[in-house]
């Protein structure tokens, strides 16, 4: 007999309905049986499939806030570099206004000439060099470093009388040609080319050190992608694996009986249906043997 000619109750002969009533209640609980698991697993897949997505959105949020942090983190340090060749520019690109005099860690003033206070002096200012001094806090020296260095006398515009008056001393001394020489000599040159190449060399490190900081952001910008891009095609193969499951247990029944979906919280009220409808059957199917052996008679 095939399954579905089994299944269906209004194929059956009399002789299989004789047969067979008593094995209403075992047909009732056999299906019973299938419905209660086929609804448990249910039950286990929409809860595993809860909890799935309760997962990733925590995993998600722990993205999240690790890439805030990075990026936090990396503005941060290139802010820094950026500052940080802002100021080795500035000390290259001459004075600039209303500079005021600051404390260095080492207990010595740092003073950068300018207008509102000292003005550069001539020397600094046909080169196109900061004008500084970088001296005791509390020295009177009014010489700034390049002066210094040189050996020269700092010469300012508030102090044209006395420079016209050496000048025209210079002039008129015999041996003016050979100061003009010796303030010239080849170690001033090269104490001048040794400035530039260390101001040089501070540039090129805080451009090198600004570029490597963006070269990290970039590849750990890339590495939170890459992580991204494996997270969802895990939870993807997840949810595939989690479909076969439910296709296999839906397959496992038999295909003359699939219970249609219930709403929730309902399950009662089926069984109640069932079992209602199975003694109409087994009322009807006494009914019919009992004018069956009124007729044999």
């Amino acid at each position: 007999m095939s399954p579905s000619t089994t299944n269906d109750l209004s194929k059956w002969s009399d002789e299989q309905l004789h047969e067979n009533e008593d094995n209403e209640d075992e047909l009732f609980e056999k299906k019973s049986a299938e419905h209660r698991r086929w609804t448990k697993a249910r039950k286990e897949a929409e809860q595993w499939m809860a909890e799935e997505a309760a997962r990733r959105k925590v995993e998600e949020e722990a993205k999240r806030k690790a890439e805030v942090k990075v990026q936090r983190r990396a503005e941060v340090e290139a802010k820094a570099c950026t500052e940080e060749v802002a100021r080795v520019q500035s000390l290259t690109s001459g004075p600039l206004k209303g500079k005021q005099p600051r404390v260095t860690a080492s207990g010595t003033a740092e003073v950068t000439e300018s207008v509102g206070g000292l003005p550069p002096c001539y020397g600094c200012s046909d080169v196109g060099v900061s004008c500084e001094m970088r001296v005791a806090g509390s020295s009177k020296a009014r010489s700034c470093d390049r002066c210094r260095r040189l050996r020269n006398k700092c010469e300012r515009p508030g102090d044209a009388q006395p420079s016209q008056r050496r000048k025209r001393e210079e002039v008129m001394s015999p041996r003016a040609g050979k100061k003009k020489a010796r303030m010239k000599s080849p170690t001033a040159e090269d104490d001048e080319e040794d400035a530039e190449d260390g101001e040089a060399k501070e540039n090129r490190d805080a451009l090198g050190a600004l570029a490597e900081v963006l070269s990290a952001m970039v590849g750990e910008m890339q590495n939170m992608a890459a992580d991204r891009r494996r997270a969802a095609e895990e939870s993807h193969a997840q949810m595939e694996r989690v479909l076969g499951t439910l296709e296999e247990i839906q397959g496992c029944l038999d295909p003359e009986f699939v219970l249609e979906e219930l709403e929730e919280g309902s399950e009662e009220d089926f069984e109640e249906g069932e079992v209602a409808e199975a003694a109409e059957e087994k009322e009807a199917l006494k009914g019919q043997n009992e004018e069956e052996e009124e007729v044999d008679e």
